[in-house]
């Protein structure tokens, strides 16, 4: 016992009667501090250190797949077998007439009245719904266009229904801006013309047809609009005369509801369907679609040829009002792979960077037929582009306007070429002068992005640059272009599009305890490989899901550590979260991945500067940006039914499919999964894997460590560790405080009730009354004496204050309590 202890007593369990004790603990938690500030600042320094990676695929290297072609194509030398649609047209309207003449007898027959069109010119635009680009060229150019017609309205079957695509900004924006609104109704259901929708309704009973045009009423009602625009195509001539019945009866709802009705006519075989004699009287507006000469599915040609487009204006135009006619000029192109199936449709901007990265050195705009074309080789494989510009629509435009139509149209918003829009502004009357060629000459490089190559895998180039473009006008009076430098856009250069029947499945968010190891299970039992793509946060707290995903032959991808929205970080944020994860990766793993997908912007249509930035970040740290185009949205829970359907309805746009293994209750994705990999089965699609599309190895996208580690990666693994330890005793300490805290308040609820007293059945505590009286000498006897009387069981005592009485209360009480003592 030490000596400072009194005899005979005990020291307390914590004495330190020498008072070594505290400096000790002391020393030792500055140390501890010391170390752990350090540590965690060298820790936070490496993630700030992007780690080392080699890109299987560089900028310069799909920059370099382009190749310019100089071709003759030889559509420019002689007529395109479209272009000669509108003579045999001709000559079929001829002998008709000439036919009708040979058959009157005596009397003329008196003509169909026609309804009257507004003097006023029309400039209509056409709107794609989801288009960014389409809804901000409507937002900037809303002041120099008269009516907008949107794609909201679709015949889906033969008893009326209606597929609806409305978008709210747009009717918002153009009664703001006081557009006439005009929806456009066609029978196309995706990529497919549904003819025997609109044959079924118009040979259908009358209650059909009713219900078809109460559907489309309450959609423009709803929308405020001022009418529809009618676009039905590959319709059976066959039945014309019912066709005509069904547009009159329209017209008539139309009518009567205060709105209009305009009927668009695509020239080609696609008229013979309509009876212009009759529908003259009761159409408002018929709009030829003067463009699509060569469709996205001939052989590549001109789109409007000067030949084609003014044979085709003169013969609907002949024997018609020309007020009634609204022309429309398209602006946009299209991209053909020489022996492909299909063209792509592309903006004027998209049209100029495949020129510029192809580095081409020149395109005219000039006779014969004043369209523009190029050619250049990507990847291998030769492309044919043409695209129609401001020099060909001004030249159709002034065809237009010699004819006194109606006016005419735009087709379409977000597609065109911008110096239209200028060309409309100062060149009423078309004359050229210095200042306008200038105006028209220069082609912007905007900020608006184009897209380059196949797939959904993709790599940024954010360089801009102006172009020129010459013009002249030829001995014909025809405004002509030679394009001499072409502009360059941000641009996205696209890569991974495989054969057309290999798909990627990829899952977002994960990984999750619940349902991940459930999906890899299904995958597993269908020996199929996909791409999960990590958030760091989950990845950490599970990282035994990490190391079974990769163990069983799946690609992993970098997701980021908290999956925040990339467009509204800094870009140190963006770089943090980028090597966090990456870091956390090669920790559990062994490996370094190079794909990344960014939150929130999966699909390959970035609109907006801002989303381009992240995605630049993450390669120029040596990643493959990996986006997607079938999104079924899983995330929403719409029912594993729904989810299929989206799959088939999209699965034509693109091969990479996204998924969700987090983030929330998956049970409709594990349900639809099985359904989904026999679906792409049954249409002889192979599931491959990312490196599959981009014919390389898993390795090269996922490589493993080399043998020795650096320091930085040394302390970044130590680092996770720690943090995944110190979490699990925190986690496994909570839960056992939590275990002891409820057995201990088990224990007190049992002994409380083991133990608890029970008082004798005549207890009765002591109880005290007090009374103040001030002068109560006439009642203080008979109100002790009522007290008094109680049948209470327990000791009472009954005090009377007296406060200051003037009377006999003090004397009155006095008497009582000699006789009872409780007072």
């Amino acid at each position: 016992m030490p000596e400072d202890v009194p005899p005979g007593l005990t020291p307390f369990v914590f004495s330190d009667p020498l008072g070594k004790r505290w400096p000790r603990l002391r020393t030792f938690l500055l140390i501890t501090g010391v170390l752990f500030f350090f540590g965690a600042v060298l820790f936070v320094q490496t993630l700030f250190i992007a780690p080392r990676m080699t890109a299987p695929f560089s900028l310069r290297q799909l920059k370099g797949q382009l190749k310019s072609l100089q071709k003759q194509n030889p559509a420019v030398q002689s007529s395109t077998p479209n272009s000669l649609l509108w003579q045999k047209f001709e000559a079929t309207k001829q002998a008709t007439k000439k036919l009708a003449k040979q058959t009157m007898v005596g009397s003329a027959t008196p003509a169909r009245p026609r309804r009257k069109a507004p003097g006023n010119e029309v400039r209509l635009a056409f709107y794609t719904n989801g288009d960014p680009y389409s809804y901000s060229s409507l937002e900037q150019h809303a002041s120099q266009i008269t009516h907008v017609c949107p794609e909201w309205m679709s015949m889906v079957n033969g008893v009326g229904d209606l597929q609806i695509d409305a978008d709210a900004r747009v009717s918002k924006l153009a009664q703001s801006k006081g557009i006439a609104l005009m929806p456009l109704l066609t029978n196309l259901v995706g990529d497919t013309w549904q003819p025997e929708a609109v044959e079924n309704v118009a040979h259908g009973p009358p209650e059909r047809q009713e219900k078809f045009i109460a559907n489309v009423l309450v959609v423009l009602r709803d929308a405020k609009a001022a009418g529809v625009v009618v676009d039905w195509e590959q319709l059976d001539p066959t039945y014309k005369k019912d066709f005509t019945e069904l547009l009159t009866k329209f017209a008539t709802a139309l009518h009567r509801d205060g709105r209009q009705l305009w009927l668009s006519v695509s020239p080609g075989q696609e008229i013979d369907y309509i009876d212009f004699e009759e529908l003259s009287a009761h159409v408002d507006r018929f709009v030829a679609l003067l463009f699509d000469e060569t469709s996205d599915i001939d052989s590549p040609g001109p789109l409007a040829s000067r030949m084609w487009f003014e044979g085709w204006l003169h013969v609907l135009l002949e024997d018609s009002d020309p007020k009634q006619w609204i022309i429309a000029l398209g602006s946009y192109g299209y991209d053909w792979v020489i022996g492909g199936k299909k063209a792509e449709l592309i903006s004027f901007p998209e049209a100029m960077s495949r020129a510029s990265n192809a580095e081409i050195d020149s395109a005219e705009v000039s006779a014969p037929g004043y369209n523009a074309y190029f050619y250049y080789e990507d990847n291998d494989k030769e492309h044919a582009v043409w695209f129609l510009d401001v020099v060909t629509f001004l030249n159709e435009l002034r065809e237009v306007r010699k004819q006194n139509t109606g006016g005419f149209a735009l087709y379409r918003l977000g597609t065109e070429d911008t110096a239209i829009w200028d060309a409309l502004a100062v060149t009423p009357d078309f004359k050229f002068d210095l200042s306008t060629r200038s105006l028209l000459e220069v082609l912007r490089g905007t900020d608006t992005i184009t897209d380059v190559g196949d797939g959904e895998i993709v790599t940024v180039d954010e360089s801009r640059a102006d172009g020129m473009r010459t013009l002249s006008v030829d001995k014909d009076n025809y405004l002509t272009a030679n394009y001499t430098k072409f502009p360059e856009f941000p641009t996205l250069y696209h890569q991974g599009a495989g054969d057309a029947h290999e798909v990627a499945l990829t899952f977002d968010d994960g990984p999750d305890p619940e349902w991940t190891p459930k999906i890899l299970d299904v995958l597993k039992a269908a020996k199929v490989k996909a791409a999960f793509f990590l958030v760091g946060v989950n990845a950490e707290r599970y990282p035994n899901l990490v190391r079974r995903i990769v163990a069983e032959g799946h690609e992993i991808g970098n997701h980021t550590y908290y999956h925040p929205n990339l467009a509204l970080c800094w870009p140190e944020h963006v770089r943090l979260e980028l090597n966090a994860t990456q870091l956390l990766i090669q920790t559990l793993t062994g490996r370094a991945t190079t794909l990344f997908r960014p939150p929130y912007a999966a699909d390959t249509q970035p609109a907006r500067l801002a989303e381009l930035t992240p995605l630049k970040i993450a390669q120029d740290q040596n990643y493959l940006v990996v986006l997607e185009n079938i999104d079924p949205q899983d995330w929403a829970r719409p029912g594993a039914d729904v989810i299929l359907q989206r799959v088939k309805q999209q699965r034509h746009d693109g091969n990479i499919i996204l998924l969700h293994d987090a983030g929330g209750d998956r049970s409709q994705t594990l349900e639809a999964l099985p359904r989904i990999i026999e679906y792409l089965q049954a249409r002889n699609d192979t599931i491959v894997p990312l490196s599959k599309l981009l014919n390389t190895t898993r390795d090269a996208l996922m490589p493993p460590l080399p043998g020795g580690q650096t320091m930085s990666h040394y302390i970044s693994s130590t680092g996770f560790r720690v943090v995944h330890a110190v979490q699990e005793f925190l986690w496994a300490f909570m839960i056992v405080a939590t275990v002891l805290v409820v057995i201990r308040t088990l224990i007190v609820i049992y002994l409380a009730y083991r133990f608890r007293r029970s008082s004798p059945v005549d207890f009765a505590e002591p109880a005290s009354v007090v009374i103040a009286a001030y002068n109560e000498g006439k009642v203080i006897a008979a109100t002790l004496h009522s007290l008094l009387k109680t049948d209470y069981q327990g000791e009472l005592d009954v005090i009377v204050v007296d406060d200051g009485s003037c009377d006999d209360t003090a004397a009155e009480v006095e008497k009582i309590a000699a006789t009872d003592e409780r007072v």
